[in-house]
C-alpha cells in the first residue's frame, strides 16, 4: 500500500522552546536554532500554511508573507542575528501548535462534560 502523506508531516512538541520533533523522520529534539537548517524551517512554515488554510486566499496571503519575510532577511550574515530570526520562526510554529492543542483539549473537556450530564 502507498503511504498516505499528511499535509503537515511535522509537529512541534509542547516542551521547551526550540524543541522541534518530526513525526516521520530523523530530526530529534532541537537544543538551539542552529540545529535547524533555514531551508527546513522555511518548508515547515510553508507546510503549516497549507495545514491552516490550504489553497484559500488566506493561505496564499500567508505564504506570500512568509516568502517576503524570508527574502527580506536573505542578506543577514551575522550568526547571532540568523539564530534570533530562526528562533522567532520556531516560536511562531510552536505558538500555533499550542493554540491547536489547547482548542482540542477544550473540545475534549467539553465533550466529557456532556457525557457526564
Amino acid at each position: 500500500l502507498a503511504r498516505i502523506r499528511q499535509p503537515c508531516a511535522r509537529s512541534l512538541s509542547s516542551g521547551a522552546v526550540g524543541s522541534v520533533q518530526q513525526t516521520g523522520g530523523t530530526l530529534g529534539p532541537v537544543q538551539k536554532p542552529d540545529d535547524v537548517s533555514t531551508l527546513r524551517l522555511y518548508k515547515d512554515c510553508m507546510r503549516l500554511t497549507y495545514h491552516i488554510a490550504a489553497h484559500s486566499s488566506k493561505g496564499e496571503a500567508m505564504r506570500a508573507m512568509i516568502r517576503s519575510n524570508f527574502k527580506a532577511q536573505v542578506h543577514v550574515t551575522d550568526p547571532q542575528e540568523i539564530s534570533r530570526l530562526k528562533m522567532q520562526a520556531i516560536v511562531g510554529l510552536q505558538n500555533y501548535v499550542v493554540f491547536e492543542q489547547t482548542g482540542k483539549a477544550m473540545a475534549k473537556r467539553g465533550a466529557g462534560k456532556d457525557r457526564s450530564e
